[in-house]
Formats: structure tokens, C-alpha cells, sequence
């Protein structure tokens, strides 16, 4: 369930009054794998399977569907994941607020370098935030969640996903790539809601993901990073417009 209806005093013009209102639900899942405690995200419920496997692809401790032997929901906000490549688990016990996650733990010093000729057009990335905010059918609703949509180079919808923390949707849409054994995708453009940080970006890179796009501004890591990296990142797509901080020559006007 990822929608809770509460109880709640609404004011208006000086005068309350009894109302309801629709909000996004929040709950933790705990991750076990190789039946230790991981961590606890706080995420919104649903596609939790491609949460985690996006969570761990990211974390390094899985590269492809290949080293996962086993993952299963034992409950409905816990899940446990037996590894093939025997690597060792530690017990963290740590909780990864809906704000922000956690750093891919070699990904600060191994930036990777993105291996696509992709190119897309001036059209289609100022398409995208109204395509990702048509899609979003819990946000519409309760107006409290980010949401983070993969898309074609023509600007075709390949998966959209929300949840409660931005970071937890990109780690549904890598985790579903995962899953169907497309990465690295080197043809695809990831449009978010909201900034665009470190972490976004990062995980992008990792993915493969040649172009990330947001309709609110980039950090200056998450430029340095792109640059580096050889990402193209896209900011502020508002109207007919948008910022290119790193590669622009991806983008035919």
C-alpha cells in the first residue's frame, strides 16, 4: 500500500474544519543478505525486490542477476537475499533516511567512465518533466513523493518509479534493469524530480546511463562527478528551457 488516508484539521480564510486527506505511506524494509542485517531503508512500499537489488548493485556487492542465487519477501517490509559470489557480509545495522542514502563504498575514489556515443535532441529532454509528472499516479494524489522515469534517446517511456526518497527511485529503475539483464544501459536518458545530487548522478554512471536530466538544479559534486565521468547532466527543465552543466555535445539543438 502506498497510500494512507488521515484525519486532519483543515484551516482556510481563518475557519478549521474536520477534513481527510490522502498521504504517501513511509515504512522501513529490512535487507538481510546472506542472512545478516544489512540495513533499513525508509522507502515507500512496492517494487521492493527492485529497490534492493539496485541498493546492492550500487553498494558493490552484487554486479548482475548472475550473483544473486536467492531474494525473496519474507514479510511485507522484509526481504532476504542469498549471494552466489560468496562475498562477505558485514552486519551494519544502519538506517538510510527517505532524504538521502549512502555512498557506493568505492565509487568516491573509482569513478567510472561512461562508454556511449548517445545523443538525444533539444525536443526531447524539454518533454520529459511533463512525461514523468503525467506518469506519477501516488504523487498526483498526494503531491509527497519524488519520482524517477528511464526513457528511450527519442524520448520513449521505459519505466517510471516513485518513492519517498528520489535516491530509492533510481535504485528501482537500475534495480529492474538488473532484473531484466539490460546494464550497463548506455541508450537511455534518467529524468528525476527535484535536485540533482552526488548520489543520483553516481548511480547513473554506474549503471551506464549516459544522460541524467532534473527539472531543479545540480550540486557541485554531481557536476564534478558527470564531468569526469563523461555524463551529460541537464538541470532546471522548466518551459522551453534547461542549463547543460557537463557534456552538452550529447544534445543536438
Amino acid at each position: 500500500m502506498q497510500i494512507r488516508k488521515v484525519k486532519i484539521s483543515k484551516v482556510k480564510d481563518g475557519y478549521r474544519a474536520s477534513s481527510e486527506d490522502f498521504v504517501a505511506v513511509e515504512e522501513p524494509l529490512q535487507i538481510f543478505v546472506n542472512e545478516k542485517n544489512l540495513a533499513i531503508i525508509m522507502r515507500t512500499p512496492g517494487n521492493d525486490l527492485e529497490l534492493t537489488l539496485g541498493f546492492l548493485y550500487y553498494e558493490d556487492y552484487i554486479n548482475s542477476l548472475r550473483d544473486v542465487e536467492e531474494i525473496s519477501m519474507l514479510s511485507d517490509n522484509e526481504i532476504h537475499v542469498r549471494l552466489t559470489n560468496g562475498k562477505f557480509v558485514e552486519t551494519r545495522n544502519f538506517v538510510i533516511n527517505s532524504s538521502c542514502g549512502i555512498c557506493g563504498r568505492g565509487f568516491l575514489n573509482a569513478i567510472e567512465l561512461l562508454k556511449s556515443d548517445a545523443k538525444t535532441s533539444n525536443e526531447v529532454i524539454i518533454s520529459l518533466p511533463e512525461k514523468l509528472r503525467s506518469n506519477q499516479g501516488v504523487f498526483n494524489i498526494t503531491g509527497g513523493l519524488h519520482a524517477a522515469a528511464l526513457f528511450t534517446l527519442s524520448g520513449e517511456l521505459i519505466s517510471i518509479y516513485e518513492d519517498v526518497g528520489r535516491h530509492n527511485a533510481v535504485d528501482k529503475i537500475i534495480g529492474s534493469l538488473i532484473h531484466k539483464r539490460r546494464l550497463p544501459f548506455t541508450e537511455g536518458i534518467l529524468q528525476v524530480s527535484g535536485r540533482i545530487g552526488y548520489e543520483i548522478v553516481s548511480k547513473a554512471i554506474k549503471a551506464g546511463i549516459p544522460i541524467i536530466s532534473g527539472i531543479s538544479a545540480p550540486t557541485s559534486k554531481a557536476i564534478e562527478i558527470a564531468e569526469d565521468a563523461g555524463a551529460t547532466l541537464v538541470g532546471f527543465v522548466r518551459g522551453n528551457s534547461f542549463n547543460v552543466y557537463t557534456h552538452p555535445e550529447r544534445i543536438d539543438l
